[in-house]
């Protein structure tokens, strides 16, 4: 009779390790989920912010005075917000270019500057995210 209350004793124990590993490889799965959506919404939200930055080129190319270079503009990309606030900076006459993008609590942001060479040719570099 001993013999019985052991067994059942040590299949009550057993059960209650294969459920706790059962829970913890459930909760590491979620974990892993919830990372990989963060992720992909963070990609989304920097791509975001590299179109407004494009967009900030394209508006510049097509109206290359400096007067141009100040002010901002507003997007929406698929529910991401974006802002383009533009700079001009006269110690080397280029413009400043900053694209901000946020959906939830993901921000990126973009910045680069832009400018005409004395030749008329337009040119940008320093494209980089900030922090």
């Amino acid at each position: 009779m001993k013999e019985k209350g052991q067994a059942l004793i040590i299949l009550i124990v057993a059960i209650a390790v294969a459920l706790t590993v059962l829970s913890a490889a459930i909760m590491q799965s979620i974990g892993t989920a919830k990372i990989s959506a963060t992720n992909t919404l963070g990609e989304k939200v920097y791509f975001a912010a590299e179109s407004g930055a494009e967009y900030g080129l394209i508006r510049l190319m097509r109206d290359p005075d400096p007067i141009n270079c100040s002010g901002a503009d507003s997007l929406n990309q698929d529910g991401i917000s974006i802002q383009i606030n533009y700079s001009y900076n006269a110690l080397d006459s280029t413009c400043v270019i900053t694209s901000q993008s946020q959906k939830n609590n993901v921000i990126k942001k973009i910045e680069l500057k832009a400018s005409y060479n004395p030749s008329q040719v337009f040119q940008y570099c320093c494209w980089r995210e900030t922090f």
